[in-house]
């Protein structure tokens, strides 16, 4: 984590600690869609000392409150009458309401340390605070002060807190909720939340001590807290004085809806980049992985050299085939096909384009469609046929009107060709059709023959050749995914890897 790290997470904590929105689902969040890879041993004892700089703000906006009902407690014991008071009755509350959330840290904190880790899990947490902060608004009649307060209340508010341990449940957002479902109105729901959350964020902030002290290298961290510290609570004494008085008149419905789009965000972000920052907390299972890699795919070699430079002591050992074969025990494999068997892992990594390819002194510039399905089927076999149904096509190079088009294609059970198929909507194809094994024998064929048109992934097509887009086509050519197949989930060494090639493949 680094000094700038550090500042951002403090002003994301002081600001979302108390406003309904989960300040803890976002410091899991945020770093996840920035790319920040920090380590979970440093980022859950952060996470709860920035939680007691924002203590220490509440303790300041309440100082007057908290004073007059630690008095009141204290005369209610001496006069056997704890309950008569409002400020002592409340102040009793506030212990009881916090029980359940200690039971619940208490009990399961190794699994809320493994959770603040799991983005995905923070942004389905996020639709949960939404749905009970929606609920509240539409459901509770918001109606009764802090004089009806009643330990049933308190219980059903502390009980809603104590859901806040895990990242996404907004601790005020889930209280205040549970108030307003007992019909307590916004302010006073409000104000008995801040209150509840002084004892709570006090026995987390121990925690929080006890665990930063068994961190190794901790004056290395300490500037790091050091800042997120200040920061949260400077920050978070301002939102607090803020919220306090826009609950009194105003719905939370906007921070319901906010959670629903950062939630939803997050969920759809993690589905289209798997790899993304996914290894927070992992260790290497192995030090010696194999990457095979089909011919087609040999282009993302460079790219696998640069991302696995950092990977080092793990020895990254490399093989070519043109097929996935799970007993030899590799550790992945790389291709454009997707495997027909389920058992495998498979993840698509990225995408590439097949276009069709030609000699850059080939005349064609352009095909549609169409003239794609002409030549490929045999209707046109040579240019000046070509050229009379699409002059546009062409540059203003010559060419022999009469000499023939060279088609390339793929043999039966390659994917490309199935691909073609599929486009074209056809499986008569031209008898005359040439066959490359592979793309990389059909790139030396058009390399040695300007008159060959075949189809080549938009990655491996380099000088001599040149591309000739699909006109009607969006993009010039058919889309093409890239996946990584494995016999088993890929450990944490794997992922990191596999996340580095996601975002060199398509920066």
């Amino acid at each position: 984590m680094t000094i700038i790290q550090a500042l951002i997470l403090g002003v994301i904590q002081g600001i979302t600690e108390f406003i309904p929105v989960s300040s803890s689902g976002h410091l899991v969040i945020i770093p996840y869609l920035l790319g920040w890879d920090l380590p979970s041993d440093q980022m859950f004892p952060f996470d709860v000392l920035v939680q007691i700089s924002t203590l220490m703000a509440v303790i300041l906006v309440y100082r007057e409150d908290i004073l007059e009902i630690i008095l009141s407690m204290i005369a209610g014991i001496r006069s056997k009458k704890p309950f008569d008071d409002i400020k002592a009755k409340t102040g009793w509350l506030t212990i009881l309401a916090t029980i359940p959330a200690i039971l619940v840290g208490l009990l399961f904190k190794k699994q809320i340390e493994t959770v603040f880790t799991l983005p995905v899990a923070a942004g389905a947490f996020l639709l949960v605070t939404a749905l009970l902060i929606t609920l509240s608004e539409k459901f509770g009649k918001k109606t009764r002060d802090i004089t009806s307060l009643s330990w049933i209340d308190a219980l059903v508010m502390g009980i809603a807190q104590a859901m806040a341990v895990f990242p996404g449940i907004s601790r005020s957002g889930s209280a205040i909720s549970g108030g307003m479902f007992k019909g307590l109105n916004r302010k006073t729901a409000g104000q008995f939340t801040f209150l509840m959350a002084i004892p709570i964020m006090t026995a987390a902030g121990v925690i929080g001590l006890i665990d930063l002290k068994l961190l190794p290298n901790t004056k290395e961290f300490l500037p790091m807290m050091i800042v997120g510290f200040i920061t949260s609570g400077v920050v978070g004494f301002f939102a607090i004085r803020w919220l306090l008085g826009y609950i009194t008149n105003h719905s939370l419905l906007p921070f319901a809806i906010y959670c629903f789009v950062l939630g939803c965000g997050t969920l759809l972000f993690s589905a289209g980049n798997p790899f993304y920052t996914k290894t927070s907390g992992m260790e290497p299972e192995n030090s010696i992985y194999s990457i095979t890699y089909s011919s087609s795919i040999e282009w993302i070699i460079p790219l696998i050299n640069t991302c696995t430079d950092n990977l080092s002591p793990s020895i990254f050992t490399f093989e070519r085939s043109e097929s996935f074969q799970p007993e030899t025990g590799i550790g992945v494999y790389l291709s454009y096909a997707e495997p027909q068997n389920s058992d495998l892992f498979a993840y698509e990594i990225g995408s590439d384009l097949l276009m069709p390819a030609a000699h850059e002194n080939n005349p064609i510039d352009q095909l549609t469609l169409a003239e794609m399905e002409s030549v490929y089927t045999g209707s046109i076999s040579n240019y000046t046929m070509l050229k009379k149904k699409c002059p546009d096509c062409f540059s203003g190079q010559d060419q022999d009107s009469k000499q023939s088009l060279q088609i390339w294609g793929y043999p039966d059970d390659h994917p490309f060709k199935q691909l073609l198929h599929n486009t074209l909507e056809t499986n008569h194809l031209s008898p005359g059709l040439l066959i490359a094994p592979t793309p990389e024998l059909l790139k030396q064929a058009l390399s040695l023959d300007n008159s060959a048109i075949g189809l080549l992934p938009q990655k491996v097509i380099t000088e001599p050749l040149k591309t000739i887009p699909i006109a009607d086509l969006a993009e010039g050519g058919f889309p093409l995914s890239i996946f990584v197949v494995s016999q088993s989930e890929p450990d944490s060494t794997l992922v990191k890897l596999l996340g580095c090639l996601q975002g060199a493949i398509n920066p």
